[in-house]
This record gives C-alpha cells, structure tokens and sequence, in this order.
C-alpha cells in the first residue's frame, strides 16, 4: 500500500495501564511510552457490515511507520480518549518503509 508521509498527520499516544493513587485510592491511568503519528484507514460500507456482531465490531484501524514497539502496546490515546489495541499487524514486506496496521476499541469504564 502506498502511503504519503503527508497524510499522517494525527498522533498517537501508545502506552499502556499503570496503577496510581489519588486521594488515597488505586486506579488505573493510561502510561504513555512513546508517540507515533498515524493515518486513519477507512472501512467500507461492505466491511462494516461483515464486522457485525464480531469483537471487532466498534473498532476503528489506523496505520503507523513501523515501530517494533507496537507489538507489545496495551493501549493507545488520541485526545482524551483511550482505546484497547485489539490487534497490531506489522508489514512483514521487505520494503524500506514499512507500516504497521494497528486495530483500536474505545475504552469504557476507567477511572
């Protein structure tokens, strides 16, 4: 797939969950380990559709450079909000640049 480095121009955080008190009290807090700037890839109507009913059914896939860290990412944060990695698919093609394909769910319930 041919990708322009002009087109990614979001970041994402990339991280994972760290336990820290406030107020006297554990909870969990996304931990930040690096940034990456990415593209969203769009489905179409047809893939949606397939995605009915499967966990990956509310997901939403973006597309970073390559970074062997990604593989071991918990969680990624774009704004406010915080999202599970459900599957990273590195680009296992010997090309010189290379993107990973990264599939993120919205997190519900933290904090």
């Amino acid at each position: 797939m041919q990708i322009k480095p002009s087109e990614m121009t979001r970041k994402v955080q990339l991280g994972h969950v760290g336990n820290v008190v406030v107020g006297g009290v554990n909870r969990d807090k996304f931990i930040s380990d690096y940034s990456l700037h990415y593209k969203a890839q769009k489905r179409t109507l047809s893939q949606q559709y397939q995605l009915v009913g499967t966990r990956l059914d509310e997901t939403q896939t973006i597309i970073t450079r390559h970074d062997a860290r990604t593989e071991t990412a918990k969680q990624a944060q774009i704004g406010l909000t915080t999202y599970d990695i459900i599957d990273v698919s590195p680009d296992d093609g010997g090309d010189y640049i290379r993107y990973d394909y990264i599939t993120i769910k919205a997190v519900s319930g933290h904090g």
